[in-house]
């Protein structure tokens, strides 16, 4: 069993047991008469979150239509059943903005559909100075903390902001090293694992990578992986640096996402750094402006010409299509 489902089978039962501390048994209550039914839902729960994460969409919603009936049927006559359905709230509303006909479009805000995301919101960068931004904070022009081809530790700028939501859910897979440093990262974001290489999230294996992160002499540093989550947070961010590359929470990550290979993401990003810097030739970069939900325009023009024409499908790997 892979870290992320202990992770998930780990979370489903502190949920029973919630429920079960929760529940005051009544003569017409089912988990009273058998308080271990209630785990037969856990099952249903577990597997149905892992199929999600793989992008199986139709399993998810199958798995989750059983596992709220469950829940429901067992603890039905329950003095606790009122808090058990407002406890499913979540899991509702996901299934309502995943789940649907074969000729509906998923919305937009399902977690689990692969869109140009990042960064979780509430992770930080630092700046030269030794300052820490939250990601949801950052503002362009903005120089932080990212690292060159030769693993050095260098100053760059925030170029532009790619995508941005501070309300909608999204899956995150979040990383803890051994050294004690943490990051969350959406399954298609790259990050470093050393040696000018750049792994997919949801591709990281904590038996062959290793990450990497900056110490207290500023040089960075491979660091073993102690465990992988996977967890569903509001609010993301794309900040685009001016080195593709960027510092968050301390360990070394690229700025692309839905690609294979970092080289590829940063030449296409190219256009982007170029206006950037004439805007800094004639002093037009605005450092006040304030960051609003949605797409740039350049990467949604850049997505919809590769979904139309696709020349290089084995570059890309987002599964959203046209934005």
């Amino acid at each position: 069993m892979t870290n992320n489902h202990r992770a998930l089978l780990y979370l489903t039962m502190l949920f029973v047991s919630m429920l079960s501390s929760t529940i005051s048994g009544t003569p017409n209550c089912p988990v009273e008469a058998d308080p271990a039914s209630i785990l037969s839902c856990v099952a249903i729960d577990a597997v149905g979150l892992v199929q999600a994460t793989k992008g199986n969409l139709r399993v998810f919603c199958t798995m989750a239509e059983r596992f709220m009936e469950c829940v429901k049927t067992k603890t039905r006559g329950c003095l606790g059943e009122e808090f058990v359905r407002g406890s499913l709230t979540e899991l509702i509303e996901l299934s309502q903005k995943c789940c649907v006909n074969n000729n509906e479009k998923v919305h937009d805000e399902c977690p689990f559909v692969s869109r140009p995301q990042c960064f979780s919101l509430n992770d930080t960068v630092q700046t030269p100075t030794g300052d820490e931004i939250s990601i949801g904070n950052l503002q362009i022009g903005q120089k932080v903390l990212a690292f060159d081809y030769g693993d050095q530790i260098i100053p760059t700028e925030i170029i532009a902001m790619l995508h941005y939501d501070d309300k909608s859910p999204a899956l995150f897979y979040t990383f803890t090293t051994d050294s004690g440093h943490q990051v969350s990262l959406t399954s298609e974001h790259l990050i470093y694992i050393g040696n000018q290489n750049y792994v997919q999230a949801r591709h990281v294996d904590s038996k062959l990578h290793q990450l990497f992160t900056i110490q207290q002499d500023g040089q960075l540093e491979a660091s073993s992986i102690r465990s992988i989550d996977v967890q569903l947070k509001h609010g993301y961010a794309t900040p685009i640096t001016q080195h593709g590359t960027l510092l968050v929470n301390s360990i070394s990550s690229s700025c692309y996402a839905s690609i294979h290979h970092h080289s590829i993401g940063h030449l296409a990003m190219a256009p982007l750094r170029w206006i950037h810097q004439t805007k800094q030739i004639f002093g037009l970069i605005n450092k006040n402006e304030t960051n609003e939900n949605g797409i740039h325009w350049y990467p949604k023009a850049l997505n919809n010409i590769v979904h139309t024409f696709v020349p290089f499908p084995e570059l890309f790997t987002t599964t959203a299509g046209k934005l």
